[in-house]
């Protein structure tokens, strides 16, 4: 039985369209997924960030009460920064908090006599803990991921294919930053 020019022109319109489709579909599907495996790397800095908040508190727990307030603080943005919160911009910042008040509670500490007079607790105060808070927060905010993840939203908003795969379904990225 032979098919008809229109039918048959049909069907390979459809079956271009279906091509283009998923072409779109698999290639910005597999960038995500580049994306999202740089999130590790994110994790990673985030936990150095909250190991260093412990030390502090540890330092801090040996010279004020923990109902201190600035104590309190660092131990409430640990504890929300700690939560595994699937929404990025919360976790970012709970990380911004947590940056603002360990450094206000390491300033407090600083001025503390009784910080002053241990030569091992007077050395985390004013040189280790600050500098590695620092770090992290450097780590944190240039992140492989945020880099990743704005490249990719550029691209996808950018391109007609990347159009096709949005209404495909293929979501932009989430960047770690708080809003």
């Amino acid at each position: 039985m032979k098919l008809k020019t229109g039918t048959a022109f049909a069907i390979m319109v459809v079956l271009i369209i279906g091509s283009v489709l998923f072409g779109a579909y698999k290639g910005w599907t597999e960038e995500k997924a580049y994306v999202d495996a740089t999130y590790a790397g994110l994790e990673s800095m985030l936990q150095t960030r909250v190991e260093t908040a412990y030390n502090i508190l540890a330092v801090a727990k040996r010279h004020v009460p923990e109902t201190d307030e600035a104590y309190q603080r660092v131990s409430m943005d640990l504890s929300q920064l700690d939560n595994q919160y699937n929404d990025l911009s919360r976790k970012a910042e709970a990380n911004d908090a947590l940056g603002r008040d360990a450094a206000a509670l390491l300033k407090n500490l600083s001025q503390l006599d009784s910080v002053k007079n241990d030569n091992r607790d007077a050395m985390y105060v004013d040189n280790y803990l600050p500098q590695m808070l620092s770090e992290s927060e450097q780590m944190t905010v240039g992140a492989t991921y945020n880099q990743a993840a704005a490249e990719f939203n550029g691209r996808i908003n950018r391109t007609f294919s990347g159009f096709l795969a949005k209404l495909m379904g293929v979501r932009p990225a989430e960047v770690f930053n708080a809003e």
